[in-house]
């Protein structure tokens, strides 16, 4: 009796630890599969537009020197060539995936050049030191815009669309404190002078999100700190420190 009541136990273990041994390879190879499969749906989500939009204005006339990482980055290279893994890195680019889709859509650009092994890309044409009379037109077409509340994660993106209907720009840029707080307010310079004056014209003032905004264009914001001191802060804001100028630090450079 004992032998014939043992035999059940030993065939009921068997397929147990079968079972076990059999689940680990198909967990093992769900997780790539997935991998593969978000990143197609992420690359899904935007166009080449997109990328092209964003990865032209880091490397734009007016963006570059600006931009202290990346204007030494470009200079470090006897030809200006920068990775494209490191552009791929930047906050606002981390939603382009997979790098792959990023190369493709850059090889559509007119302004910047991929190498030939799609690691690397550059301007096609030396950035070059705008002369006075573009200063000034850079500065006449710019305008300043405050009332946009707290900063969220959209916030940029949602100014940028919003900025469409009144014409192209060549930059938004977010104003922040030295604790790199969003001000609520940002500089706007659009492509022509004529959108900038027809956008300062409009009557009523154009609201964003029905929020009530200050506009005026950034001669006159500039000429209003320098009368009032008090504006929009108080007087130890009229001692930061001194942006980033590409140009300027070239020339230190061959000074020393």
């Amino acid at each position: 009796m004992s032998e014939v009541e043992n035999k059940p136990v030993e065939a009921a273990v068997e397929p147990v630890v079968e079972k076990v041994e059999e689940a680990k390879p198909e967990e093992a190879v769900a997780a790539p599969a997935a991998t593969e499969e978000a990143a197609v749906e992420e690359e899904q989500k935007h166009t080449p537009e997109e990328v092209l939009k964003q990865v032209e204005f880091y490397f734009s006339d007016t963006n570059l020197p600006k931009d202290k990482f990346l204007w030494r980055t470009v200079q470090s290279n006897e030809q200006g060539w920068v990775s494209i893994n490191t552009i791929a890195g930047f906050n606002r680019m981390k939603k382009f995936r997979p790098i792959s889709f990023i190369v493709d859509s850059l090889k559509k650009s007119e302004l910047l050049e991929v190498s030939e092994n799609g690691e690397m890309l550059k301007r096609k044409t030396p950035i070059l030191e705008p002369k006075e009379n573009e200063k000034t037109l850079r500065f006449q077409k710019s305008v300043y815009i405050k009332g946009f509340g707290e900063e969220t994660e959209t916030i940029r993106d949602e100014i940028e669309n919003w900025l469409a209907q009144y014409g192209p720009t060549n930059e938004v840029r977010l104003r922040r404190d030295d604790d790199k707080k969003f001000k609520s307010s940002v500089f706007v310079e659009f492509k022509n002078l004529e959108d900038a004056q027809k956008f300062l014209e409009i009557t009523p003032k154009p609201k964003f999100n029905d929020a009530e905004l200050l506009i005026m264009s950034k001669p006159a914001y500039v000429e209003m700190k320098a009368q009032n001191s008090n504006f929009g802060g108080d007087k130890q804001n009229n001692y930061k420190r001194k942006k980033f100028n590409g140009f300027k630090s070239q020339k230190r450079q061959r000074r020393d």
